[in-house]
């Protein structure tokens, strides 16, 4: 027999719902990470700060912390402590205690959003009322005890952020850097100072004056290290960056770039330690940049009196005139007793910004972030190193940078303003004024995301990203982790509020880092700065999107199947189920861009992700042929796969023996969710070619595309690969492993599929829901409309479907296919007519009937729908049986003279294929099957439908070839989906010398 297992590797979530991109997750409330309580005028507490500013922001902050019980302080930093404990330990409070922690997500044909209900069921509370009955003492600081309510989450304790350390400080906490290496906790702060903390002693080791009290104060409002960790920039509202050697004991500062041109305060910078360039992003919109050496031994000795042309102590015609009867004021009292006092020397040296290295009005705006991206590609540029800056006229741009300039790429359009960004792999998170956050697809440049939070007022003045949880520093609502991709249908399964009671407000920035296996976040707000674990269990050491490493010299040891194996393993990691975007959208990015940079370290001439509209990206990826043993013209072959698998998470997840997501090897299988289908046998194909690349014997070129949305029919394919066929190129061959043996023995050859036309039938009356006792019989029911216009599509006897010429076209069988399922028939002692049914022959099918109303036996539906199918066979024109299906409908539901309303919908389409057993490609798989295997292959057919391939067969004009990797017992789209190892591993030799064959012919 035939294991039922069989064929099911086709779209098994094909729908008409579609959801659009992007995906809005809208919490209506939300928990609170609150350290720092008390209110810092505005996100940059600049001096500079225009009083219509500060009433306008004074008021929207009022507005806001009048509708939040969180929010209860001063302006200025003026703390309002009344009735606040003094404990200083994390809990969780609601932003809204009227309103739930429950949730679930609205599956609606809407964009998603996240619903809070009515319940307080499942909040976690970290009690810390430090009475020390329980808790633990690190440090000098005092851990947090977890207490759950009845209705306990199943939350892990460990995924709470524990608070290990908070400092104070009498001014503002605006910006913050931690050294790694060294352990030392960097942060500039309101009054001009960067305090220096060792997380040894958790103490105060440094104070870095960067500007002192006799100067005019300045607020240091950004902070950057280079790559060694050695030199420290500070820029601020002084409009200087300084840069401090940190080797030195005393820190001392060593250079400072300063700019002729009045930029007002400096609310962005940025080193590039490739060119050995800071990037500035200033208040008057213009991005400025400078090279600056480090070089200790090119510093030279400046008097004091020879910075008074800085900008801080530039003479200004209309604030340093003298006022009414002559007199100064007080800040041009003190430039000059600086200027007459000063004699002391200092060595550093000044760099001024070139007139021509500046960008005016690179935003509409001040420019509040920058960020840099290297090895990276962006839309369809063909440079690897961008700038990003983020400005107050919503827009992202994204800068091409070399020789000296900056070239504008393009604009990401946000609705309010840019306040602060963040990049992890291919993904961008972009904070704006409106405490939303959207994220972006840099590689294909598609707003896939947008996290929409309360209150209008808020802003997301800083944030950070770790482990697929959002942390957003927000200037009314203090820190919120926001874990919306934990994949949970409860969004308070990814929402976790850390709280210190006595203090709450503003924070301004946070950090995370890794120090020792543990990964910290730091936060800076109002006259405070505490430092959080937010280590999760277990957590990978590996980097979430890159394959190891590197050189040429290393590529040949990478491709041994042990290291297969472990590409595999990461490759199965990602849990890129296309029919749930809302959970599982990033996963999917990082998947794309995890291929995308393998095949690059493999040697691809090219590799793209080309947008889909609504869908994840394509993986399009370019071999050249290197062999130097012929010159002809060279062999051009399409690898077709795809790197979405169907769901295996929660209910789906319960009957596994193992964890769907991790890839397990027993009894010489691999357990893991798509590791049959289809990411084994990608991998087998990626290193089949790699190898040849890697001995220059790589006789054809070869391109890969990897799509993300097989198993929800291709959404966008067609048109995205119609669209991109220059970039693809002419193609001779189309090769694909995506099916399975007949049986767990013996090989096999797929040359053909069935078609899939799916629809959906309603039929809607325009009465209400009704009682058959009160209303049977006046009128004609949906439902009976619905069996009667069903019931005619076949013949009740014959079984043959009833549409005017469905099979005219449909093939006989030739004396040669005849054989072919006789072999089959016998080897599997079965009858060879079955065999035909099942491959090659049409069929309809009722999936489901559902109805309107209550589920009783007295009511008479409103409405009624029915989902069919029909499976179509080669030369059977899909248009023509569409057309015929959606008429003879038509037609049957003309004949009741009903008073109802029938509407058809056509959601799923796929083409039928039937490819050439006896070409060139079947003939070299054939003989590569039986050197590798010891054993002749069957031919086979299949009832399945995979969407693409007919399509690509008629857009590069070429003819497809499939070869099955796994067994009939793989269990694809079932529970333990499994591979055998030998499978995987012939595959690869099999696809190895079928390419080196191919490019010869």
């Amino acid at each position: 027999m035939i294991p039922p297992h069989n064929n099911i590797h086709e779209s098994e979530y094909a729908s008409h719902d579609r959801q659009p991109l992007p995906i809005s997750s809208i919490p209506s409330t939300e928990n609170l990470i609150s350290t720092p309580r008390g209110h810092t005028p505005i996100r940059l507490n600049s001096p500079h700060l225009s009083m219509a500013e500060l009433s306008l922001h004074n008021h929207r902050h009022h507005q806001a912390s009048t509708a939040s019980p969180s929010s209860s302080s001063g302006l200025h930093g003026e703390q309002q402590t009344e009735g606040r404990s003094s404990s200083a330990m994390p809990h969780f409070s609601n932003f809204s205690p009227e309103i739930a922690a429950a949730a679930e997500i609205n599956r609606s044909s809407t964009p998603c959003s996240l619903e809070m209900s009515s319940s307080t069921d499942g909040m976690i509370i970290i009690n810390g009322n430090g009475n020390g009955n329980g808790n633990a003492h690190v440090n000098g600081t005092t851990t947090s005890s977890i207490t759950k309510s009845p209705s306990t989450v199943t939350h892990d304790e460990a995924h709470v952020p524990q608070l290990v350390h908070k400092w104070t400080h009498t001014h503002s906490i605006l910006c913050c850097v931690a050294l790694a290496k060294n352990k030392l906790l960097y942060c500039g702060t309101q009054d001009g100072k960067v305090l220096v903390y060792n997380m040894d002693t958790y103490s105060l080791s440094k104070i870095i004056p960067c500007g002192s009290s006799t100067e005019q104060p300045i607020s240091i409002l950004a902070i950057s290290l280079n790559e060694k960790e050695d030199f420290l920039f500070v820029a601020g509202s002084d409009s200087l960056i300084k840069v401090y050697d940190l080797k030195t004991p005393e820190c001392e500062c060593t250079q400072v770039v300063y700019s002729l041109v009045d930029i007002g305060d400096i609310f962005s910078i940025l080193w590039c330690e490739i060119t050995s360039t800071i990037y500035i992003g200033a208040q008057n919109a213009s991005i400025l940049w400078c090279h600056v050496s480090l070089d200790e031994k090119k510093l030279i000795e400046k008097h004091h009196h020879d910075l008074e042309k800085l900008p801080h102590f530039r003479y200004d015609k209309f604030f340093d005139s003298k006022g009414p009867g002559g007199s100064q004021n007080t800040l041009q009292t003190q430039h000059n007793l600086l200027r007459r006092s000063s004699t002391r020397k200092t060595r550093v040296k000044l760099f001024e910004c070139r007139s021509e290295d500046i960008v005016r009005f690179a935003h509409n705006g001040y420019v509040y972030c920058l960020e840099v991206v290297h090895n990276t590609s962006i839309g369809n540029s063909n440079d690897k190193d961008f700038l990003l800056s983020g400005g107050g006229d919503g827009l992202v741009n994204i800068w091409t940078f070399g020789d000296n300039t900056l070239k504008k790429l393009t604009s990401l359009e946000n609705d309010e303003s840019v306040l602060s960004m963040k990049i992890q792999g291919s993904l961008l998170y972009v904070g704006l004024g409106d405490c939303s956050i959207n994220v972006w697809d840099l590689m294909t440049l598609q707003m896939i995301r947008s996290f929409r939070f309360g209150g209008n007022y808020d802003e997301v003045l800083s944030l950070d990203v770790y482990d697929n949880c959002i942390f957003k520093a927000c200037s009314s609502t203090g820190l919120v982790k926001f874990c919306a991709m934990t994949h949970s249908s409860n969004v308070c399964d990814g929402i976790i509020t850390m709280s210190v009671p006595e203090e709450d407000g503003i924070i301004n920035a946070v950090k995370t880092f890794s120090i020792d296996s543990k990964t910290y976040l730091l936060a800076g707000g109002t006259k405070s700065l505490s430092l959080w674990d937010i280590s999760e269990p277990n957590e990978l050491k590996e980097q979430i999107t890159s394959p190891t490493a590197s050189s040429n010299n290393s590529i040949a040891k990478r491709l041994t199947n042990d290291d297969l194996l472990c590409m595999l393993k990461k490759y199965v990691g990602y849990k890129t189920i296309s029919k749930n975007p809302q959970l599982y959208l990033e996963e999917s990015r990082h998947c794309a861009q995890f291929l995308s940079k393998l095949l690059n370290k493999f040697g691809a001439y090219q590799t793209k992700l080309l947008p889909v509209e609504n869908g994840n990206p394509i993986v399009v990826s370019e071999f050249k042929a290197n062999s130097t043993a012929d010159k002809s013209k060279k062999t051009r072959l399409l690898w077709y796969a795809h790197y979405d698998v169907v769901d295996a998470t929660k209910n789906e997840a319960i009957d596994w023996s193992t964890d769907p997501f991790v890839l397990t090897a027993k009894e010489g299988n691999l357990y893991a969710r798509g590791v049959s289908d289809n990411k084994g046998p990608t991998l087998a194909a990626i290193y089949a070619v790699a190898e040849l690349y890697d001995k220059q014997e790589l006789n054809c070129d070869v391109v890969f595309v990897i799509e993300g949305e097989e198993e929800c029919g291709s959404v966008g394919f067609q048109q995205v690969i119609s669209d991109n066929r220059g970039l693809i190129g002419e193609i001779d061959w189309i090769m694909l492993s995506n099916s399975y043996w007949l049986d767990d023995v013996t090989p096999c050859l797929n040359y053909g599929l069935r078609g899939v036309i799916n629809a959906s039938v309603t039929i809607k009356s325009d009465k209400p829901d009704r009682h058959s006792g009160v209303d049977g019989g006046v009128s004609g029911e949906p439902t009976m409309d619905m069996m009667h216009i069903l019931s005619k599509l076949m013949d009740p006897v014959t079984k043959k479907i009833q549409l005017p010429g469905f099979y005219d076209n449909v093939l006989p069988l030739d004396k040669d296919s005849e054989k072919l399922y006789d072999k089959i028939a016998e080897y599997l002692g079965i009858q060879a007519k079955t065999l035909m049914v099942k491959w090659k022959e049409p069929s309809l099918t009722i999936h489901k009937i559902q109805v309107s109303g209550p589920n009783n036996n007295t009511v008479i539906p409103q409405l009624v729908s029915a989902t069919i199918s029909m499976r179509i066979v080669p030369n059977q024109d899909l248009e023509v049986i569409k057309k015929s299906l959606i008429e003879t409908l038509t037609a049957n539901f003309n004949d009741l003279n009903s008073d109802n309303h029938l509407l058809i919908e056509i959601f799923h389409e796929a083409e039928p294929w039937l490819g050439d057993y006896q070409n060139q490609v079947y003939s070299v798989l054939y003989n590569n099957i039986v050197k590798h295997w010891g054993q002749e292959p069957l031919f086979i057919r299949e009832g399945g439908t995979i969407p693409s391939i007919r399509f690509l067969e008629k857009c590069f004009n070429a003819q497809a070839a499939q070869i099955p990797c796994g067994q009939s017992s793989d269990n694809a789209h079932l529970k333990d989906e499994k591979l055998r190892v030998l499978n995987l591993y012939k595959l690869r030799s099999i696809l190895t010398d079928s390419f080196k064959e191919l490019g010869h012919t």
